[in-house]
Order: C-alpha cells, then structure tokens, then sequence
C-alpha cells in the first residue's frame, strides 16, 4: 500500500476551538472558577489576539512564584525582561495593576461602613498584605462603624513590633473614634495569636474602656489571609 503524501486527514490542533471554549466558560459561570493561569491566560488575549497564551501564562506565573501579587506589583520592564513580554503586553498589566490600587483606595474611602468580622478582615488585608515588617494599625470608627481613618501606630521588624498602648489612646482620642479594630500583621508567618498578642489586646482593651471607646476586633493578617480574634472569643470589653 502507498503512503498518503496528501496528509489532507491530519488531526486538527489540540488547541483548536480553546479560546472559544474558555470564553464561554467565562460567560457561563463567571470567572472565580478559573485557575490563575487560565485567567492570565485570557488577559493575554487582548495583547497576542491570535497567539496560544496558555504556555506564556505559565512562564508567567513561575517567574514569580506563582503569587499574584508579586505579578501585579512588577515593574514593566521586569516583566519584559524575565518573561519576555512585549511593551504592549507588560503596560498591559502595570495598568492593571493601577486600576486594582485605586480600585481598593475608592472601595475602603472614609465612612465606608466597616460592621463584620469579614469586611474588617478584608480592609487589614489590604492595610498590611504587602508589608515585609510586623506592622500594627488602628482602625477608627464613629458610632455607626463607618470608618473614620487607619492609623500606623508601630512599625518593627519582621517578626516583632512594640505597640505603645497610649499611641492607640491618643489615635482613638484624634479621630474621635466610638470604637476601634486592631490590626497587626505576621509577615511569612501563621494566623496563630501569640502570648504577646493576646496580652497587648487586653491590655488595649483596659486602657480604651477607660475613655469609653469599645474595641470590636483585632485581626492578625498573614499574606493575604486573616483571623478575627472576636471570632475566636479573644476581644472582651467591659462597657
């Protein structure tokens, strides 16, 4: 038998028909059930309009470790240089990352009302995700938990900070606070309250008691995750 030189019945690409597919998944059900890859993939699109973007997704992400935040906060000639992107491309996502910075900036503005364990864990995420030093915040808050201003009370090192109880005081009395969250990162570490957490937080509490100011929260942020110490029984006042 002769061999067919024509090769007219060859198997089509495995990537035919794969961006379609990924588009309509997107419209189907939204994109939280991508993968990161998958959505750096389809941001691709919009700068490689016919190019398969799914290999360079996955350059991406393992030139930076597969953290997103490491990713948005590039420089764009990083990206350029360990990734290979063209100018388009890497402008691409230094924009993107704007649009996030001042996309949080409007969301957590003044009077944005702050009134869970959930929508506070998520406002000290965004305080004190990216910080590489243990760094502790007070959140002031008017009667109606709306947010007044966060204020830096310490910066340490990265694995300690020293929180002087009558700076707390004196931000509380500054923004005429009704009540206040406490905020505190542990920079590559775990959500575990310490001793020295619990102790400071109770201290906190005695001292703000004292001028009528209700302590609703402290959250202990690592990476981007928290833990409510409310919700772990830890946060007791006595007014």
């Amino acid at each position: 038998m002769s061999e067919n030189k024509n090769e007219s019945n060859k198997a089509p690409a495995v990537h035919t028909g794969h961006r379609k597919r990924m588009k309509e998944r997107f419209f189907n059900g939204g994109a939280a059930n991508f993968a990161d890859h998958e959505l750096i993939e389809m941001l691709l699109y919009n700068t490689f309009p016919r190019k398969d973007t799914n290999e360079l997704a996955h350059k991406i992400l393992n030139e930076y470790d597969n953290n997103l935040c490491m990713l948005v906060e590039a420089d764009p000639a990083d990206l350029m240089f360990r990734c290979g992107l063209n100018e388009n491309t890497a402008m691409f996502f230094s924009i993107m990352s704007e649009i996030l910075r001042r996309y949080s900036a409007q969301r957590y503005k003044k009077r944005t009302l702050i009134d869970s364990s959930e929508i506070a864990g998520n406002y000290a995420v965004y305080l004190l995700a990216n910080e590489k030093r243990e760094c502790f915040y007070v959140i002031c808050l008017d009667a109606q938990s709306r947010l007044i201003n966060s204020s830096l009370i310490s910066r340490g090192t990265v694995n300690e900070t020293h929180v002087y109880i009558r700076n707390v005081a004196e931000a509380a009395v500054k923004y005429n606070a009704r009540s206040v969250i406490l905020a505190h990162n542990h920079p590559g570490g775990g959500l575990v309250p310490s001793v020295s957490d619990i102790e400071t937080t109770v201290s906190i509490i005695k001292m703000l008691n004292m001028i009528d100011v209700y302590v609703s929260d402290h959250i202990i942020v690592a990476d981007d995750k928290y833990l409510s110490m409310a919700d772990e029984g830890l946060v007791k006042n006595s007014i």
